[in-house]
């Protein structure tokens, strides 16, 4: 199993995660090798938000302890819709970002799985991040449509943990059920992370 640091956690008989919004609630696992990810990108993760449509941005997973070592990070924001970020340069100034054209449906409360791909060379000259939605985790439905940004990229290989519901040392914390948290190197690639919630702490 991965290792995983769980910070003031709030438990359901082992089934999943409770973060309640509030500042250093969440998972963290220290950096690796298999987290270093520098090129095609993958995340997941099966989540119920208590507001699908938060007043604030809840973060899902990032790997982004400080603003010198900024790797990756995926999102909700207060409108519904799906952000990747990602920084080839480590800092906040080089970060890019891309957002779902449309939020998905789904009731306050439910659950969801939701994931995020990077391909950061589409072989036309430019990188294509896709979003995704489903109720099981192995069948997939796209949600909305490509988005295509001009210019290949890279990820920045940074020394920072991975954070789950929260990013840059427990800050924007989320609030809802956590049931699992997958990052994978390529699209469809090698499982280099899988925090399950539903099974054990």
């Amino acid at each position: 199993d991965d290792y995983m640091e769980v910070n003031n956690r709030y438990m359901s008989s082992g089934t999943y995660l409770y973060l309640p919004g509030v500042a250093s609630n969440n998972a963290t696992a220290p950096d690796s090798a298999a987290l270093d990810i520098t090129g095609d990108l993958d995340l997941r993760c099966k989540v119920a938000l208590d507001d699908w449509t938060p007043s604030s941005v809840n973060m899902l997973m990032t790997k982004d302890q400080t603003t010198t070592q900024r790797s990756y990070g995926f999102y909700v924001e207060s409108n519904g819709r799906l952000t990747l970020y990602w920084t080839p340069l480590g800092t906040t100034a080089s970060a890019l970002t891309a957002t779902s054209t449309v939020a998905p449906t789904v009731t306050d409360g439910a659950t969801l799985w939701v994931r995020a791909t990077l391909d950061v060379d589409n072989g036309a000259s430019g990188r294509d991040i896709i979003f995704y939605t489903s109720t099981d985790g192995t069948n997939w439905t796209q949600l909305g449509t490509t988005v295509t940004q001009a210019g290949t990229t890279s990820i920045f290989a940074s020394t920072s943990q991975l954070e789950i519901g929260t990013q840059l040392n427990g800050t924007t914390p989320s609030r809802g059920k956590f049931f699992r948290a997958q990052v994978l190197n390529g699209i469809d690639g090698t499982v280099a992370f899988d925090a399950n919630f539903e099974t054990s702490i």
